[in-house]
């Protein structure tokens, strides 16, 4: 009767915890939502010479940015919407699309309450090549 008793304890046990283990939620799912703003490192380069690198620090409500789960969201400054976006993941790539910014590609990772974004910017200005790297970090 004991034995018995052990094994369908057991057995209860493993059907109960199966209900209550965590399921891992997409990098997608993760996304949406409103993130803020909380630090912007970049460093500028001008024909591969570094010449400026800075941090700015957001204060709250600064800066926003909102993922829509229909692959649309918003850029919100100062709690005002700055500009409109489609979204899109592919692999570790966040592609972020806007009329008024174009097309930006973006490493990124992402979890529960952390999401950190990375790109290079790149442009010729009078025969000159210049390049910015930026990282920015947001948080819920």
């Amino acid at each position: 009767m004991k034995k018995t008793f052990c094994v369908t304890g057991s057995i209860l046990f493993l059907i109960a915890l199966s209900f209550t283990s965590c399921e891992k939620k997409t990098p997608e799912e993760l996304l949406i939502g409103k993130w803020n703003m909380k630090s912007e490192h970049y460093i500028a380069y001008q024909d591969g010479v570094k010449t400026d690198e800075d941090t700015y620090d957001y204060d709250p409500g600064e800066g926003a940015f909102l993922f829509l789960n229909d692959g649309t969201g918003k850029i919100y400054e100062d709690g005002v919407v700055e500009y409109t976006f489609t979204w899109e993941i592919n692999g570790d790539v966040l592609t972020i699309s806007s009329f008024e910014q174009g097309v930006t590609e973006m490493d990124f990772t992402v979890s529960e309450n952390d999401l950190t974004l990375t790109y290079s910017n790149r442009a010729t200005l009078e025969g000159r090549v210049i390049k910015t790297d930026r990282e920015k970090t947001l948080s819920r």
